[in-house]
């Protein structure tokens, strides 16, 4: 009887049931809006790091303004197609 789980109840040995597991919690909700701002954090200084390369000293003014207006496009483009990823993954979480 020691090897078993157990304990005496009114004279008789009584098995104590193994636990249950416990389930796993479920994994955490992305945290959409914190994923968004350090995406477009990132994106902002890709677009601050092109722009002061594009003032190098060996540029002319006309390509120093062609960088940075590609710059700028590209920098606005990629945040709106992270703010449309960031509302994606809200509605297919809400649809949860």
């Amino acid at each position: 009887m020691s090897e078993t789980n157990g304990h005496f109840e009114g004279g008789r040995w009584v098995l104590t049931p193994a636990p249950e597991p416990e389930p796993e919690p479920a994994p955490a909700a992305p945290h959409v809006k914190e994923h968004m701002h350090e995406a477009s954090q990132s994106v902002r200084r890709a677009v601050n790091d092109v722009m002061n390369a594009g003032h190098h000293p060996f540029g002319t003014p006309e390509g120093h303004e062609y960088i940075e207006q590609a710059a700028r496009k590209a920098g606005e483009d990629l945040e709106q197609a992270v703010s449309a990823w960031a509302e994606s993954a809200r509605q297919a979480l809400r649809r949860r």
